[in-house]
């Protein structure tokens, strides 16, 4: 027993030096990061909107550059010709969604009379793009073709978990043979081989750029500036800048406004708008009352977070910075034309609102108060105004608080 009782004492009097060691360095040795992000579980989680931690190991050299004056196809071919830089070419197409079936021929989707659900699709050559996503998924990637695609999971989500579809959008037959993560398809709903058909229209040209931490953001914007010249704006954004590395990734992607808001069969109906099925307006637009700005029309999920918003502004007395007069509205079906292709603007949804839209105009240099953009800014909403091409009058829904 004597002999017993020294051996256990000599144990732990050597044990708790070594337990020390051990728990320094389980302390010491970071987390392992997850370079592309980890998959939507909830809309909130999947937003991204939090800068990167500075030291992962793919933030400070994986960047994209788009602009929405849309940028020349050469734009890829510039920055290849600096040293040791390569890019490929991103582009991405709002798709109208007849029908979705599974493989086994069940019918998930089916839209008539001119109808069809926004998909938002991207098109890329296949072996350079695979370069920019994680090693896991990069064989999947290699067998995208013209018609023959992947969707993200989110919008597998979106179609009742289903990854292998049988779908029509924008009269070409699609199918899908499995999904990827969120990260690896840049929060696109559907990656497609290029090229991208010409019943899709116009698409929206982004660039992927793999850079060595010799090159700098300057240098591949002086580049990119030269060819399209000073006054065309230009992003270039990397991990500490944006989670989503895809073409307008200052504003919420639409697979996950989808998610929080509900998806709509919609057609246009002339003049940049769009009429949307009655029975998704009947059951999501409302009309009501909320401080400062009186009665507005919005998305029933939105009014909780407006009411805090405009509600706190009244608190601290700076209903001043919303002039009444000025709100031009939130409910607007319609499409953003521009010289990049079609997208359908967040007031289709009845998440945006546009405050003292007289002097805060599209494109001008935004003169809103720096209280009223803290204030929307913590109540889960993004503000036009730092966007490359300002809106300072736009609020939109980026969060749920």
């Amino acid at each position: 027993m004597v002999r017993q009782s020294t051996s256990l004492a000599l144990l732990a009097k050597l044990s708790a030096p070594l337990l020390a060691v051990l728990l320094a360095l389980a302390v010491a040795v970071p987390d392992a990061p997850t370079a592309w992000g980890s998959d939507a579980t909830s809309v909130a989680a999947t937003e991204g909107f939090k800068p990167a931690a500075r030291g992962r190991r793919a933030a400070g050299h994986v960047l994209v550059a788009w602009s929405p004056l849309n940028l020349p196809r050469k734009t890829e071919r510039v920055l290849d010709r600096i040293r040791r830089v390569r890019a490929t070419t991103v582009l991405s197409s709002l798709g109208w969604m007849r029908s979705a079936r599974t493989r086994s021929e069940r019918t998930l989707e089916r839209v008539r009379g001119g109808y069809g659900i926004p998909i938002d699709a991207a098109f890329v050559e296949p072996r350079e793009y695979a370069s920019f996503v994680p090693k896991s998924e990069r064989g999947a990637i290699r067998r995208l073709g013209r018609r023959k695609g992947l969707v993200s999971r989110t919008e597998r989500k979106l179609r009742g978990g289903h990854g292998k579809l049988r779908m029509r959008i924008s009269g070409t037959p699609v199918r899908t043979f499995g999904a990827v993560p969120d990260g690896a398809a840049k929060a696109y709903e559907v990656l497609l081989r290029k090229p991208a058909p010409r019943s899709w229209g116009a698409p929206s040209r982004s660039f992927l750029i793999r850079k060595p931490k010799g090159v700098s953001q300057r240098r591949l914007r002086r580049a990119i500036t030269r060819l399209v010249g000073r006054g065309h704006p230009l992003r270039i954004a990397g991990r500490r800048e944006t989670r989503w590395l895809r073409y307008g990734e200052v504003v919420t992607p639409l697979a996950f406004v989808k998610r929080a808001f509900g998806e709509f069969a919609a057609r246009p109906s002339g003049g940049g708008a769009l009429q949307i099925r009655p029975r998704w307006v009947k059951r999501n637009i409302r009309h009501r009352r909320v401080p400062i700005l009186g009665n507005v029309t919005c998305h029933r999920r939105l009014f909780h977070q407006l009411r805090r918003a405009l509600g706190e502004l009244r608190r601290k007395r700076l209903s001043h910075l919303v002039r009444r007069s000025e709100y031009a509205g939130c409910y607007n079906p319609r499409f953003i034309a521009t010289s990049a292709g079609k997208r359908i603007s967040r007031h289709t949804y009845g998440i945006a609102l546009d405050i003292n839209a007289a002097s805060n105009p599209f494109g001008a240099r935004p003169h809103q108060g720096k209280k009223l953009v803290r204030v929307m800014r913590k109540w889960g909403f993004n503000w036009g105004g730092r966007w490359p091409l300002p809106d300072g009058m736009h609020f939109e829904w980026r969060r749920f608080p």
